[in-house]
C-alpha cells in the first residue's frame, strides 16, 4: 500500500469511528431516554401478565421498587386503543371521531418504537399567523378563522403534513392503527395495580445521572443546526439547506486533505471528525427531520446547550485546526507570503 493510500485509509477510519459512535448513541438515546413528548412504550408480555405495575417498570428500567413506584404515579400513562381513524376523518373538527382527543400518539415508526405526541396547538399557530397578516382582526375572528381553516383538515392532509416519510399509499393503514387519542383527563396510575397482557404503558420522563450533578443524559431533539440554528424555518426548506451544506463541506473538506502535506496527520484526524459529524446529523435530519441530542451539561455557572457525539467530533476537530493554525509556524492552512528575496530572485529569472 503506498503512503498516500495508507493515509486515506487513516482519515476513512477516523471518520468512520465517529460516524458509528454518533449514530450508535443517538440510537441508544432514542430507546432508553423519554420526555413528554417522546415517551418510551412498555408492553406487557403473557409472562408479566398478573404482575404489578412496579414489578414490570423495575425488570425493564433497572429502578428499585420504591423508584418504580414513584415513576408508575408521576411519569406512566397507559396508552389508549388506536383511534381507528379514516383517511377522511378530520382530527380538528368540533364533531366525530376525533373531537375528544386534546392530542395524539403517533407511532410513525412503527409499535416498538418510540411514539411521538402531539397536541393540537395548530389552532394556536395559525390564528398568531393571521394575527401578522391581519392585525386589523380582533382576536376573535382570528381564532374563528383558524378554527375554520383546520376543520377542513383531514387525517390524510394532517399525516402529510406531520410525517412526509409516510408514504401516502400507507396512510390509511396508518390513520387506522398507527395513532392513538390523548383523553382530557389525567390517568391516575399506582405501581400496585395488575398488568394485562397486551397493555401498553408509557414512561413519560426517563433521564440517567452521569455524576450527581453536572452531567446527565437527557432526550432532545434539535430541528436545526448548533445551538437551534435555523430551527424556525420550514422542515422542506431546512432539508433543502442542511443537504446542499453537507454536500459543501464534504467537497471543501476532501479538497483540503487531498492538498495537506504527508506530515499533518493531525489535521487529517480533524477534518475526518468534523465530516463525520457533519454526515451522522445529516443522517438525522433525513430520516425524522431533527437531530437527536442528549449529553446535557450543567457547571453551575453555565447550562451548555444540550448537544451529541457528532457535536463534540465537530468540536474536537475545529479545536485541533486553530491549535495547528496558532501554534504550528509550519501550518500548511496559513498562506505564507514568499519571501521577498526569492520574489526578486523569481523575477530575475524571468
Amino acid at each position: 500500500m503506498s503512503q498516500n493510500s495508507k493515509r486515506w485509509a487513516v482519515f476513512v477510519a477516523v471518520f468512520a469511528v465517529w460516524l458509528v459512535a454518533d449514530l450508535w448513541s443517538k440510537h441508544w438515546a432514542d430507546v432508553s431516554l423519554a420526555n413528554w413528548s417522546h415517551p418510551l412504550p412498555v408492553t406487557v408480555s403473557e409472562s408479566d401478565a398478573g404482575k404489578t405495575l412496579s414489578e414490570v417498570l423495575a425488570a425493564e428500567f433497572g429502578w428499585t421498587a420504591e423508584e418504580a413506584n414513584a415513576k408508575a404515579s408521576s411519569a406512566v400513562s397507559r396508552l389508549e386503543p388506536a383511534g381507528g381513524y379514516q383517511p377522511g376523518d378530520k382530527p380538528f373538527a368540533v364533531d366525530g371521531p376525533a373531537a375528544s382527543a386534546r392530542a395524539f400518539y403517533v407511532f410513525w415508526r412503527g409499535a416498538d418504537s418510540p411514539p411521538r405526541r402531539f397536541d393540537k396547538t395548530e389552532r394556536v399557530g395559525v390564528a398568531r399567523w393571521l394575527q401578522l397578516a391581519r392585525p386589523d382582526l380582533d382576536r376573535a375572528t382570528t381564532s374563528q378563522m383558524a378554527r375554520d381553516h383546520l376543520s377542513d383538515w383531514t387525517f390524510s392532509s394532517w399525516v402529510n403534513r406531520r410525517f412526509p416519510q409516510i408514504s401516502t399509499s400507507d396512510v390509511d393503514d396508518f390513520a387506522a392503527t398507527g395513532i392513538h387519542p390523548v383523553g382530557s383527563g389525567r390517568q391516575r396510575l399506582t405501581g400496585a395495580e395488575t398488568v394485562e397482557a397486551g397493555q401498553t404503558y408509557l414512561v413519560l420522563d426517563r433521564k440517567i445521572d452521569v455524576t450527581e450533578e453536572s452531567i446527565k443524559f437527557v432526550y432532545a431533539e434539535n430541528p436545526g443546526a448548533a445551538f437551534g440554528f435555523m430551527k424556525g424555518l420550514s422542515p422542506g426548506l431546512r432539508q433543502i439547506l442542511f443537504g446542499f451544506l453537507t454536500i459543501i463541506a464534504f467537497v471543501v473538506i476532501g479538497t483540503i486533505v487531498r492538498r495537506l502535506p504527508p506530515e499533518s496527520r493531525m489535521l487529517r484526524i480533524a477534518f475526518a471528525g468534523i465530516l463525520a459529524g457533519a454526515a451522522g446529523n445529516f443522517v438525522d435530519r433525513v430520516r425524522y427531520s431533527y437531530v437527536i441530542d442528549f449529553i446535557d451539561v450543567d457547571l453551575g455557572f453555565y447550562h451548555w446547550p444540550t448537544f451529541n457525539v457528532a457535536d463534540i467530533a465537530i468540536t474536537v476537530g475545529v479545536i485541533i485546526i486553530v491549535a495547528d493554525i496558532l501554534f504550528n509556524k509550519q501550518s500548511p492552512l496559513v498562506t505564507k507570503d514568499e519571501p521577498e528575496a526569492g520574489k526578486d530572485a523569481a523575477a530575475a529569472k524571468a
